[in-house]
């Protein structure tokens, strides 16, 4: 029998792009659970924030509440998301390089 071994870890730390992007992809052999998500607007003006969940093989599905517009400040989502390997967490905003994020979770392989 194998042995499990389960990461906690930022799955991703950066700027969104302005248009979809890939922030994230599970590796093989290996499943994630998303425990939050963290958005801060550098702007001097609010950006429309979506974040996207791509099953592998499926369709992008907007989480967070779908797109919203972000005023100076934060967000934080601690909504927790299970993926599997494939899966591919997405963002964009209406800026490039104005909304930082952090996405953090563990990885089980």
């Amino acid at each position: 029998m194998g042995t499990t071994i389960i990461t906690v870890k930022n799955l991703y730390q950066g700027q969104l792009p302005n248009s979809k992007g890939t922030l994230y992809t599970v590796p093989a052999s290996t499943q994630a659970v998303i425990k939050s998500i963290t958005l801060f607007n550098t702007n001097t003006s609010a950006e429309t924030v979506g974040m996207f969940i791509l099953k592998s093989g499926g369709t992008s599905r907007q989480i967070s509440g779908g797109s919203l517009a972000l005023s100076g400040g934060y967000m934080i989502d601690d909504t927790e998301y299970t993926l599997a390997a494939g899966d591919i967490i997405q963002g964009t905003t209406t800026t490039a390089s104005k909304v930082d994020c952090v996405i953090s979770g563990i990885e089980e392989s």
